[in-house]
């Protein structure tokens, strides 16, 4: 009990001093989600690789992902969640202008992924993914499904961010991968090549 109670003074301490008003209420509701969701069942629904929700993160240190956001879901793993949080994107923050964009900006080795609301349907507004901040969440951090909030994983757009995601995580095996792709698709046309030569050999034989 006293170390609940030293919990509560620190956080009234917290509060009191703190001089951003939208924050104190951003984390009231945290712990609001938090202490009404805690003890109830596991939701028994079905998500899948693409679905974009609006996630409780919780409290958490800079520079990591706190309070409520969007998330697109990449990996599913019975109730937990591999999840990469979205916000919304600001002129004013350098690195959001130098976000990547397949076409705006594809060379880029931001940590970040634009997304223009002019190409989705479930965005209000410009938003980043943020590639280098996967999160593992419970399927109880759900707050509610976005409207028409899906990212179909078999599309370009998926698979480039499954990509930049993967080459994040692990450079030196993706760099390996990458390495050994280029070198197969070459083989690949070298054997073409080779068939081909074959059978204008084998043409020829017979003429």
């Amino acid at each position: 009990m006293k170390k609940y109670i030293k919990s509560i003074t620190e956080l009234n301490n917290l509060t009191l001093s703190n001089q951003n008003i939208d924050e104190i209420e951003r984390y009231a509701e945290s712990d609001i989600f938090w202490a009404t969701n805690k003890n109830k069942q596991l939701l028994n629904r079905i998500v899948k690789k693409g679905n974009i929700y609006q996630f409780e993160f919780g409290k958490n240190f800079i520079p990591e992902m706190s309070y409520e956001h969007r998330g697109l879901v990449i990996g599913v793993s019975g109730k937990l969640l591999y999840v990469l949080p979205i916000c919304s994107y600001n002129i004013n923050i350098d690195s959001h202008k130098k976000a990547y964009h397949p076409v705006d900006n594809p060379n880029t080795k931001s940590n970040l992924f634009l997304l223009k609301q002019s190409e989705f349907t479930f965005l209000t507004h410009d938003s980043v993914l943020k590639l280098n901040d996967i999160r593992t969440v419970s399927i109880a951090r759900i707050k509610y499904k976005q409207h028409d909030g899906y990212l179909n994983p078999h599309s370009d757009t998926y698979k480039d961010i499954e990509k930049r995601v993967f080459s994040k995580y692990f450079h030196n095996y993706s760099y390996e991968y990458d390495k050994l792709t280029k070198e197969n698709k070459k083989l690949r046309e070298e054997i073409d090549k080779l068939k081909k030569l074959n059978l204008e050999l084998q043409k020829n034989a017979t003429t």
